[in-house]
């Protein structure tokens, strides 16, 4: 088990990352600070590491998952770092290194950089989301390389960049870059859930195409929040699967919103999916959906999708890498954890693409009000404990197996 002296270099470690922004925007992102940091702590433990950035890696802005490819990339590199033989089969260990925006400053109480514990919560912007993940990665690093042990097999720890607006740019960027393992471990997840999985799909915006009245636009906006409440209920049964039954998004796969930018207000429609289920049909149910739900005011919108979609995974719960993380789980929480899949993540990328079997795993609580996206985010020093511990039981299983 994980010794307690490294509690206190986790935490700091966390807080530390915390004050350095890594925000991520549609228009590019400020990661650098942050992984030339991390890139030297996990030097200093004893690492092999090499760093990259996406324009170091052929393919990646022609290729079909890539979001955003005019997007600006310069000064973002993501951070590999390796422990064990070279030639010896390897572990995939993940998090994301980027935060979202802040979308309200007035909201939060206290600095969105705050990095600092009060309360026994850990607080301020990407706490949980995913520094947290990326903090773990160091304390393994240290864990594993001060064991006294020559270590049998390879672990290759990976900070990605671009998640929160990049779709699956972060994971596409290992994949392409040649980043292979016999399982992984991506630290982004919630309620301590052992996740085999993920829904898909995407948004559908409506746009409109000049300026409407705001009455109209009200009442437009009713119709379609009516319309989207009865596709979620007619798309319940789609859920009924192993795994998928549980989603937190099964009673709600088709949500309504209503968004404001620079070109002025507009709706979206974010949709989930599951495996099996057929682009062209989502797309023509969504559409005659809209139609009957605006009538002739249907006209009025541009409608158009986010590319690329998330696709829907789910890897075999008999896999090994299942087991060795819930049996991890349950040691450190002295309960079974929950087996099942998130929604929307870009761990499909790692599933269909890298061909690297993944469980994703969270200490954040969903049922928080300063959870991940949140003002005020804070995660609590315990729960960040916890699943550090788990984390590492996890990984030494697997070394030992």
């Amino acid at each position: 088990m994980l010794h307690e002296s490294h509690k206190k270099t986790l935490i700091d470690d966390l807080c530390a990352l915390i004050r350095l922004p890594s925000r991520s925007f549609p228009s590019g992102g400020e990661e650098g600070e942050s992984q030339r940091w991390l890139a030297a702590k996990m030097r200093a433990a004893g690492a092999r590491v090499r760093t990259f950035e996406p324009a170091d890696v052929p393919g990646f802005l022609s290729h079909p998952l890539c979001c955003g490819p005019d997007r600006n990339y310069k000064n973002r590199p993501t951070v590999i770092a390796e422990i064990g033989p070279a030639d010896a089969p390897a572990l995939l260990v993940a998090a994301h290194s980027d935060t979202v925006p802040i979308f309200d400053y007035a909201a939060w109480t206290f600095s969105p950089f705050l990095g600092e514990v009060r309360d026994g919560q850990v607080r301020g912007l990407g706490c949980c989301d995913d520094k947290w993940g990326v903090a773990t990665m160091l304390t393994l690093i240290r864990a594993f390389m001060a064991g006294g042990k020559p270590l049998k097999k390879r672990i290759i720890f990976a900070s990605t960049i671009d998640e929160e607006h990049g779709v699956g740019n972060g994971l596409l960027l290992l994949a392409l870059a040649g980043v292979t393992a016999e399982a992984g471990i991506y630290l982004d997840g919630m309620d301590m859930s052992v996740f085999i999985g993920n829904s898909g799909g995407s948004n559908l915006y409506l746009r409109p195409k000049r300026p409407i009245d705001p009455a109209l636009f009200e009442r437009d906006a009713h119709r379609l929040a009516a319309a989207c409440a009865a596709l979620s209920v007619e798309r319940e049964k789609v859920f009924q699967r192993p795994y998928f039954e549980h989603s937190s998004i099964r009673h709600s796969s088709v949500r309504f919103v209503r968004r404001e930018d620079g070109h002025g207000p507009f709706f979206l429609i974010a949709f989930y999916t599951v495996p099996g289920e057929a682009r062209e049909e989502i797309c023509a149910r969504l559409e005659r959906g809209v139609a009957e739900a605006l009538g002739p005011d249907a006209a009025l919108y541009d409608l158009s999708y986010r590319e690329p979609w998330f696709e829907p995974a789910l890897i075999d719960a008999r896999s090994s890498i299942v087991g060795l993380m819930a049996d991890a789980a349950e040691s450190v929480l002295g309960r079974p954890p929950v087996v099942g899949v998130v929604s929307k993540q870009d761990v499909f990328v790692l599933h269909n693409h890298a061909r690297i079997p993944t469980v994703s795993f969270g200490v954040v609580s969903s049922e928080s009000p300063r959870t991940y996206h949140q003002p005020d985010e804070s995660v609590a020093v315990e729960d960040v404990w916890a699943g550090a511990k788990i984390a590492h039981e996890a990984v030494r299983r697997w070394m030992e197996a």
